[in-house]
């Protein structure tokens, strides 16, 4: 079974986080298809109203200084039992998401909704760089692959749970090397 629209809120909205809904929403018709289910229809979300029509949201958030507190997200718009799968973006360890996962599993379950997990990316701010290399190179693999892994339980209503993920190590020298 699949969800009929599914929310995408880019919470943050800097590169990080839009280069990986760019990156989901290129490769969800694709696992939708190979699946054999109908893709949801996406709906780009930007407020409160947005999401409230929409059976599950995937809300991509930039940690730091400036990230938008989870008080503040607009998941709380979202229908009673709409699932919840989250992007976070970290600028070094995606270990320290887990306060954050922690945080938005206790807003859903406050708010009646359904945490299905969430996919933390340490070195985020490279991954506009990488975005011109291939989605399955050695650049991008890793990041690519777990992100799969969340599409594909979105698409069949699967919890995720929680996982951590980096580009390569190579992928982070390269990426940084001055041009």
């Amino acid at each position: 079974m699949t969800t009929d629209r599914l929310a995408i809120v880019d919470a943050s909205g800097d590169a990080a986080t839009a280069a990986l809904l760019a990156d989901a929403a290129e490769a969800l018709p694709v696992y939708a298809e190979l699946a054999g289910v109908a893709a949801p229809e996406p709906v780009r979300a930007s407020a409160g109203r947005d999401v409230a029509g929409c059976d599950t949201v995937l809300l991509a958030l930039r940690l730091g200084v400036r990230a938008t507190r989870v008080e503040e997200l607009p998941v709380s718009y979202a229908p009673a039992g709409a699932r919840v799968y989250a992007l976070l973006c970290a600028d070094d360890d995606p270990s320290i998401a887990a306060h954050a996962l922690a945080e938005l599993e206790e807003r859903c379950e406050a708010r009646g909704l359904a945490w299905m997990g969430g996919l933390a990316v340490g070195d985020a701010g490279l991954l506009p760089a990488l975005g011109r290399q291939p989605r399955m190179g050695w650049a991008r693999r890793r990041v690519s692959e777990a992100l799969d892994a969340l599409l594909i339980a979105l698409l069949a209503d699967r919890p995720f749970g929680e996982r951590y993920v980096r580009p390569s190590r190579y992928a982070r020298l390269v990426a940084r090397r001055p041009i």
